[in-house]
């Protein structure tokens, strides 16, 4: 039998997941602590339920992704290190421009109403408005998770489809 798009989903999820955890395993705290979530498995997810989409609707969804201000910071100064605000910026902007993606997916895969469901999860988990608070990375890491539930609804109403 073959695997649902919501199972092929969750193992993306825990496979991204694991290879977080590895490499944090690997990194000296101070490092580790840089990298508070990551995105890959919400990234590779977008991509999969997208494959029906045409080449420019699915640039559409990525392209936003290539301005966000670690990747700006780097065009610029090249390696030369980031400072916290930016680090928390970019995760931040990468959340805000996943939740537009997950957004204009839920619309093409369940109509308005699974964009609307998809939205109503995102806007109740913001990503943090300041990177200068002490309650940013739990706020980055509930917006993430909320990321990933959205990905697994739209994979759910995929399969129902």
């Amino acid at each position: 039998m073959d695997e649902t798009h919501r199972e092929n989903v969750e193992a993306l999820l825990s496979e991204a997941a694991a290879e977080h955890a590895r490499v944090l395993a690997r990194l000296p705290p101070e490092l580790a602590r840089s990298l508070p979530v990551d995105a890959q498995g919400v990234t590779l997810a977008i991509d999969h339920l997208a494959a029906g989409l045409s080449e420019s609707e699915r640039r559409a969804l990525i392209r936003p992704h290539g301005v966000n201000p670690a990747v700006l910071h780097a065009r610029v100064f090249g390696p030369a290190p980031l400072a916290r605000e930016t680090v928390i910026g970019s995760f931040v902007e990468g959340a805000r421009v996943r939740a537009d993606a997950l957004g204009a997916l839920a619309d093409v895969v369940g109509g308005e109403p699974l964009g609307r469901k998809v939205r109503s999860l995102l806007i109740a988990h913001p990503p943090p408005v300041d990177a200068d608070g002490h309650d940013d990375v739990p706020a980055l890491r509930a917006t993430y998770a909320a990321h990933e539930r959205a990905v697994v609804m739209i994979a759910a109403s995929l399969d129902e489809a």
